[in-house]
């Protein structure tokens, strides 16, 4: 998938930087007062016409100062738009509303505690000349990787940013981030009922036939959760967006009719959300042989798979070396400490995923997520080209 990756990014240098149509930023926002100034501030400050762009920010029944801060960005500038939803219904909700206000027939949504490079819009927009994509998402980049917990997860994004460069090769990438997330304004709504509306969207703009394109140049930055507590918050709620998607669009997704629904979806999320019953698995087949006396066939599969987990490990290492150098984030240190942050990682991962199933089998869940509140104490407030 990277030498895909590679022949495409050879492509996209002849992008047509003059194509600039008027996009839309859709900013969903409950109490966001700590983040909403300096995400307006850079959104206006991107690299981009200013009579192509439009940004609305809807409100859903702010208790603190929320909407008193965007209204003031409103009356002095002309490219801001506020709307009142006047209760929280989810994102999903949020967004539709400020689809139905947006001039603009490209929609990029985006998160309040999100900063954007100032090249995200130049480098999104051209991908729209091609009538055959519906959608482009960017890439995401966690900004507080001085945290242990965030700096596993980082390594994880940075594998994620891999996956998706290949999948945007071979066909389309399965999914798009929320936090930057860009399409075309005729062709879809939000689910208000799906906890994971931006993968919702990725699979329903496929199956009508449009390819979703990945963009690594547009970066999204935010920080991470700090805490396990709220690890699991956050990537829970995910986790049960995944499995609403597979069951909602089994008809596609079971039964392959293309690459998205025969290889890449399957290969990047359903394995995701059944690992811990295939690794529940292996453990049980492993035991079954020591209980039978047949030591050596145990211990050749270990080696094997410490072989083959070691060469996998040292050529993403290397890979992602080369792309975080510039960000010293140290995502690809082979450690004792490091390994054993990202060995604890994917345990919890697997952990996340285990409680997902559980209250998505009980239905256990709300549109309107708890919020992680350490996730908008970034230091980040502009980004240079």
């Amino acid at each position: 998938m990277v030498l895909l990756y590679r022949k495409r990014k050879r492509d996209s240098l002849d992008k047509d930087y003059s194509y600039q149509p008027l996009i839309t930023i859709i900013v969903p926002a409950y109490n966001e007062e700590q983040v909403i100034k300096r995400r307006i501030e850079n959104l206006l400050a991107q690299d981009y016409p200013e009579d192509k762009l439009e940004i609305i920010v809807v409100d859903s029944g702010s208790t603190d100062n929320t909407l008193e801060i965007a209204r003031n960005f409103e009356k002095s500038n002309s490219n801001v738009m506020v709307l009142e939803e006047g209760e929280r219904k989810g994102k999903a909700s949020a967004i539709n509303l400020g689809k139905s206000h947006a001039k603009g027939k490209i929609i990029l949504v985006t998160d309040a505690n999100t900063v954007f490079d100032l090249n995200v819009l130049k480098e999104i927009a051209p991908h729209f000349v091609n009538p055959e994509i519906g959608a482009v998402g960017g890439r995401f980049v966690l900004s507080n990787v001085e945290s242990k917990l965030v700096r596993a997860s980082s390594f994880y994004w940075e594998i994620e940013s891999l996956v998706r460069r290949g999948e945007s090769a071979l066909d389309s990438a399965c999914l798009f981030h929320g936090e930057i997330n860009v399409w075309r304004k005729d062709i879809i709504d939000a689910d208000t009922g799906s906890l994971a509306e931006d993968l919702d969207m990725a699979i329903r703009i496929r199956r009508q036939g449009y390819k979703i394109i990945y963009e690594p140049d547009a970066i999204a930055y935010e920080a991470g959760p700090t805490t396990t507590r709220e690890q699991i918050v956050q990537k829970k709620r995910a986790a049960i967006g995944t499995l609403q998607g597979v069951f909602k669009h089994k008809r596609y997704l079971w039964l392959p009719r293309d690459k998205y629904s025969g290889f890449i979806f399957p290969s990047h999320k359903t394995l995701q959300i059944l690992s811990p019953y295939l690794l529940l698995g292996i453990l049980a087949v492993f035991i079954a042989l020591l209980a039978s006396g047949n030591f050596i066939i145990p211990i050749a599969y270990i080696l094997a798979v410490m072989v083959l987990f070691s060469l996998l490990f040292t050529l993403l290492t290397r890979e992602l070396s080369g792309m975080t150098a510039t960000r010293n984030n140290a995502i690809g240190t082979a450690s004792p400490s490091g390994l054993l942050n990202i060995l604890s990682y994917v345990l919890l991962h697997e952990y996340i995923i285990l409680l997902a199933w559980k209250d998505f089998i009980l239905k256990n869940y709300v549109v309107t997520w708890p919020k992680v509140e350490s996730t908008r104490k970034s230091g980040i407030t502009r980004i240079s080209p």
